[in-house]
């Protein structure tokens, strides 16, 4: 049961991180200059399905779950509650409007790097919980260990293929989304360089663990 004691100890910091990345995406989103890569492929789903841009996120994040799970790397608790709850948490922050719209250029840039950096925080943040990363996330730490490759570079790789689809879909497309994409994986690999914490040792409690030490 020792694993069940470190989940619940871990749970705020966990949830805490989802929130940042809400957050972060909302702000970025309320910048006007363009979404991250993932958030402008979402958007651009969510113009063509309808479909609330919280919940196309969950959707997305099961079919690349899928993908990672190929890639032998397994879910864990902060897997399923990363699916549900930061799709959660973005509508809830949009509802709120707390964040409110920036009218003048130089505004909606500190928007978008703060937005930028508030997400990736979070990121760090629930990844360092170690209780399973989201579907995202789980995707980059296979290609890590597949390849050897840094951070910086995977990240990129695959926020560049997603924009070019959340383009082609009809996502919001602007610098923003650019510096997103290019500096979203430099960014990363710093705030995991700063905390000392290094994705390809990552020691997650998945699913597969958990229910063989409950057996």
């Amino acid at each position: 049961m020792q694993n069940l004691d470190v989940i619940f100890k871990r749970l705020p910091k966990l949830m805490m991180g989802f929130i940042l990345i809400a957050i972060g995406t909302n702000i970025m989103k309320a910048s006007k200059l363009g979404l991250n890569s993932w958030g402008a492929f979402n958007e651009g789903l969510t113009v063509i399905t309808g479909i609330s841009f919280g919940r196309i996120n969950q959707m997305i994040g099961i079919a690349v779950l899928i993908i990672a799970i190929f890639i032998k790397i397994y879910p864990g608790i902060g897997t399923i509650l990363n699916m549900y709850f930061i799709g959660l948490f973005i509508d809830i922050v949009d509802s709120l409007t707390f964040i409110g719209i920036p009218e003048d250029m130089p505004t909606r840039l500190i928007y978008l790097f703060v937005g930028l950096f508030i997400f990736h925080l979070g990121g760090y943040m629930y990844m360092s919980c170690e209780l399973g990363c989201g579907p995202r996330d789980s995707l980059m730490i296979g290609l890590i260990k597949i390849t050897g490759k840094p951070v910086s570079y995977i990240r990129t790789i695959i926020e560049a293929t997603v924009l070019v689809l959340g383009i082609l879909l009809g996502g919001t497309f602007g610098i923003g989304t650019i510096v997103n994409t290019f500096l979203g994986g430099p960014l990363l690999g710093a705030i995991y360089k700063f905390f000392k914490f290094d994705p390809k040792k990552i020691n997650q409690i998945n699913l597969f663990s958990l229910n063989k030490q409950s057996a």
